[in-house]
């Protein structure tokens, strides 16, 4: 079977498959990317060929609205004010809800009782 995508697209939309099962990326992507029969990835992880087959059919739909949408993942270490801002741009992008930003500890202010 001819893969679908690489293994660099995959790395690239992968983020959008967070909320799946482990097996149904692992699945999808021994067909999608190694390019494996279906038949033959059931029987390696001990699966129905229907369920390779929905698995597939679940990662290649969230692709598509990825592509269709024209969206990028983007991982990227950011000061706290730009994390919050980049977060609130992202809102109507997201497919789940996104974890709360969580502040870095404050540094206690030095009084000369310190010293």
């Amino acid at each position: 079977m001819q893969p679908k995508y690489t293994a660099e697209q995959w790395d690239q939309v992968y983020p959008a498959l967070r909320s799946f099962a482990v097996i149904t990326v692992d699945m999808a992507r021994a067909v999608l990317v190694e390019g494996k029969r279906p038949v033959d990835v059931a029987t390696e992880f001990g699966q129905t060929r229907q369920s390779v087959n929905e698995a597939v059919k679940r990662v290649r739909t969230r692709f598509e609205k990825q592509e269709i949408a024209g969206l990028v993942p983007v991982n990227v270490w950011l000061p706290q004010h730009l994390a919050e801002q980049v977060l609130e741009m992202a809102k109507p992008y997201m497919t789940e809800a996104a974890p709360a930003v969580r502040r870095a500890p404050r540094k206690a202010k030095k009084t000369e009782a310190d010293d």
